[in-house]
């Protein structure tokens, strides 16, 4: 049975504003890659798919989705900007 990892979610922009917070806890299986993040995200937070465009940041250094996280670990998720 895989191990788990506790990491730390930085919201910005709408999905801070959901949450009440600028950072969440969670705890994932050991190997999650930084793009499975969105769906372990509690109900009402999130949209139910990530938009195009999102990005990930791990320990503040931009990453691809399939970087696997490890114990400890801050991930930002990074909204598009929209405007005109």
């Amino acid at each position: 049975m895989p191990g788990t990892i506790d990491i730390t979610v930085r919201l910005f922009a709408s999905m801070r504003e959901a949450a009440g917070a600028d950072r969440l806890s969670l705890t994932l299986t050991a190997g999650t890659p930084a793009g499975a993040v969105w769906g372990h995200l509690p109900e009402g937070i999130a949209p139910p798919r990530p938009p195009d465009g999102l990005r990930y940041a791990i320990n503040d250094e931009w990453t691809v989705p399939g970087a696997t996280l490890a114990d400890g670990d801050e991930v930002s998720l990074i909204l598009p900007v929209s405007g005109g």
